[in-house]
């Protein structure tokens, strides 16, 4: 009970002393890392001075004692801290800018790490004389790098979001590379036994297979889990972290795959998924709970690493220095190697956007060591199944190269990043920046003397403040120094990335529904990302995946038409209404959002040009959403009737909330009316079943041909008619085969592929006509341009109706004399 006691009392303090050391590297401008190894080894100095008997020293004993017992179990650091630093890393890395870059961190992650393992090797085993497998167990456990230190600096400089990414990503993977060999070499210099050259790759791959599978399937369980806990904050974060311990856990020692991987990939599904599962505050306040069990986590595996690296330095000698040295160069040149020697390879064939040789250099300097490193160089110290000199050179020479990259390559990162120009901001974010600038200065100086009449103050305060002054006189005259192509790219990133929190915005007020949200999310990304690469032709080609159907509409249309399955084709018919009302509500907002803040910031031509591309974009989804609503119009009437009812309920919301704000009501009248308003917000979220029984009056309407027949006709044409939905490029008739039908389109265009040219054929129309009259194969391939509603009228029926409705056969007869000729 006493070591119990003692050790959660120098817990708390070491928890307080990270935390005050916090202001001080701020201070004087020193990564918080570095701090933290000088502090863990002052302690454990003076802890080995204070030696065993602590009583004599009263509460600062009792605090050395209980860091020796934390300290006692190196192994148990992994265990303890590795999966908070390796969950929040993956909850909080940009996701899409991580897959944007993914060979580029694989590179850097994994053959970086085994060729660090083989550099290593070699040349300390050259330099020192010492076995090569030990040279090699040094190499795994130096490989992998601490990003904290460097994307701390990274991020106060202001460098590139692109920087950041690559070592954010870098410092996911390579803990499992590293760790997977460094337990290879540990069987191999404990049994003696060489294993198959092949063998231990073929394991790797299997672990970190393994873990992919595990970290996605307990990721899965999770959300399903949280999804049930009825909004719970604490016990969203309390599932998060059982996910995060059970992943490392399970994998590491049940199912003998990578713990790293799974924990590291359990959180990138989280964080791909969670915000559109989770509501915003919930997403947030996650977020928050994670970024503090990572501070906690990373400052005391660092501060006790170092507490106990301390104990092992008391076995340095001079040699030691030579070694390190050695060991210092061959990390960073075998790091080099991979920055300049591989990734040109990547970027050669097209798998890496290029990087910058600024940036690489970047990289290479910044491949700091640090927790992991000792943690693991105390886990060889501590295995008395090692012989003790190969325990004391693999953990000396650890702490002392961790020590050198904090003492040498931290403290000089920041210089070399303004030595690069990576602090400051391109042409176009500095054009971008001064622009922002002097509208803020504008509005302020609008603000300003509306409150000097409040103030009581001469109307004319904003002139003399000199900012302000020059602000409200060069909005309207100066010009934006950008080219054009330039500005029109920058706003089309602003408008998506816009949209997709236009969306996420409409989820958190419950105005759309976790699954709509979810496809739209998912759609905005690839929007994005195809503006990122292609510019405007990429948004071009949103243009038309917005309105034309992906692969699992065309077969859930199948599925109906071949077996008459109805509830695929009618879920997806009821998400692509939604999407669609969703997202032309969403671009009108988009198009006020660029008649405003993109015209002003941008230029009114900039302007001009993207509300081109947005008009056009809403054509297309009115054109699609036109189609639907004529043959489900009753649908579709609901299905807007229920967007409306949310909007209202949640303008409702928002007005009990100002009440609420404005001690208007009490908190008990506020339940109560919040309760009533979660009941009528159910009832709008239930989606209405779809019927998927076509509407033929409505399409007979919309036929010219048919313009003439009353209720009783129409009804009896309905009997001699199918409705049929065709999909964009599907081919509805082929040239060749046997005429069995024609068609007349009741919604949608046709083309008609002829010799001399395609023939479009619109809203009313009809084909296949020719082959039924002269008995002879069709002359023409008729494709859908879009989605078509199309009555298909049989050979058999054709030939009833001809014999019924002569005015139908003298019209149709004269058509067809018309296409002959």
């Amino acid at each position: 009970m006493t070591e119990i006691v003692v050790a959660i009392l120098a817990i708390a303090l070491a928890l307080i002393l990270v935390s005050v050391l916090l202001p001080v590297a701020e201070r004087f401008r020193i990564p918080h890392t570095v701090l933290l190894a000088v502090l863990g080894i002052a302690l454990g100095a003076a802890g080995a001075w204070v030696g065993t008997d602590t009583h004599r020293f009263g509460l600062p004993g009792d605090v050395f004692d209980g860091l020796g017992t934390v300290g006692a179990s190196p192994g148990a650091f992994l265990y303890v801290f590795l999966p908070p630093l390796l969950f929040t890393a993956g909850l909080t890395i940009d996701v899409r800018r991580l897959f944007d870059e993914v060979s580029a961190v694989l590179l850097l992650a994994i053959v970086a790490v085994f060729v660090c393992i083989g550099v290593v090797g070699g040349v300390v085993h050259v330099a020192t004389g010492v076995d090569i497998y030990v040279c090699l167990l040094l190499g795994a456990v130096v490989s992998t790098t601490d990003p904290a230190a460097v994307i701390g600096i990274f991020r106060e400089v202001g460098a590139p979001k692109r920087l950041s990414i690559l070592a954010e990503g870098e410092a996911l993977f390579n803990d499992a590379a590293a760790i997977a060999t460094f337990g290879i070499l540990i069987n191999v210099l404990v049994h003696h036994i060489v294993p198959d050259a092949a063998a231990p790759g073929l394991d790797f791959l299997r672990e970190f297979a393994g873990g992919v599978a595990l970290g996605i399937v307990l990721a899965y369980i999770a959300l399903f889990i949280v999804m049930r806990l009825g909004g719970s904050i604490v016990g969203l974060a309390s599932v998060t972290v059982g996910l995060a311990y059970v992943a490392y856990i399970l994998g590491d020692k049940y199912l003998h795959v990578s713990g790293v991987v799974a924990v590291v990939v359990a959180a990138l599904t989280f964080a791909t998924l969670g915000p559109t599962r989770l509501q915003p505050h919930q997403w947030e306040a996650l977020r928050h709970t994670w970024h503090q069990l990572e501070f906690w986590a990373s400052s005391l595996i660092f501060l006790l690493a170092a507490v106990v690296a301390a104990r092992v330095l008391a076995g340095f000698h001079w040699w030691h220095v030579g070694a390190v040295l050695a060991l210092y160069v061959a990390a960073f040149g075998a790091r080099a190697l991979v920055l300049y020697g591989l990734l040109p390879v990547l970027e050669a064939v097209g798998r890496v956007q290029p990087v910058d040789h600024r940036y690489k250099t970047m990289l290479v300097w910044g491949g700091l060591r640090g927790a992991v490193t000792l943690a693991l160089a105390l886990v060889a110290y501590g295995n008395e199944r090692l012989p003790q000199d190969v325990r004391d050179f693999v953990a000396i020479l650890a702490t002392l190269f961790v020590l050198a990259t904090l003492f040498v390559n931290a403290p000089t990162l920041r210089p070399l990043m303004r030595f690069f120009g990576l602090n400051e901001l391109d042409e176009t974010d500095k054009v971008l920046r001064d622009r922002v600038l002097l509208l803020s200065w504008a509005s302020v100086a609008t603000q300003v003397r509306e409150a000097a009449k409040i103030y009581g103050a001469e109307a004319d305060m904003a002139q003399r403040l000199p900012h302000l002054e020059l602000g409200h006189a060069s909005t309207s005259q100066a010009d934006i120094a950008l080219p054009i192509d330039k500005r029109v790219a920058y706003g089309l990133r602003t408008l998506c990335a816009r949209e997709r929190e236009l969306y996420l915005w409409r989820f958190g007020h419950q105005s759309i529904s976790r699954h709509i949200a979810t496809m739209l999310v998912a759609s905005a990304d690839r929007l994005i990302d195809q503006v990122q690469t292609e510019g405007v032709a990429g948004y071009a080609l949103a243009l038309r995946q917005d309105v034309v159907v992906d692969r699992g509409f065309r077969i859930t249309l199948w599925l109906h038409q071949t077996f008459g399955w109805e509830r695929p084709l009618s879920d997806r018919l009821a998400d692509r209404f939604e999407t669609l009302m969703v997202e032309r509500s969403v671009l009108h907002e988009l198009k006020a959002f660029n008649r405003t803040d993109v015209a002003d910031l941008l230029g009114a031509a900039v302007a001009d040009r993207l509300a081109e591309l947005l008009d056009e974009r809403l054509e297309g989804i009115e054109g699609a959403l036109k189609a639907l609503s004529l043959q489900y119009g009753d649908y579709a009437d609901t299905i807007r009737g229920q967007h409306l009812q949310r909007i209202a309920i949640r303008m409702e919301a928002d007005e009990y909330d100002r009440q609420l704000g404005n001690f208007a009501i009490s908190q008990e009248v506020y339940r109560d009316l919040q309760h009533a308003l979660q009941e009528r917000r159910a009832e709008a979220n239930r989606r209405p079943p779809l019927r998927l029984g076509l509407k033929l009056t409505a399409m007979i309407e919309r036929v010219p041909l048919f313009a003439g027949l009353d209720t009783g006709e129409v009804a009896a044409v309905g009997k001699l008619l199918r409705a049929r939905v065709v999909l964009p490029g599907q081919k509805i008739v082929a040239r060749g085969e046997r005429g069995d039908a024609m068609y007349f389109i009741a919604a949608g265009v046709a083309k008609v592929k002829l010799a001399m040219g395609d023939v479009e054929l619109g809203e009313g129309a009809f084909f296949g006509e020719v082959a039924l009259l002269e008995h002879k194969p069709r002359n023409a391939d008729v494709v859908a341009k879009g989605v078509c509603h199309l009555l298909r009228l049989d050979a058999h029926a054709f030939r009833r109706l001809l014999t019924a409705r002569p005015e139908m056969r003298q019209e149709i007869e004269t058509v067809a004399a018309q296409r002959r000729g």
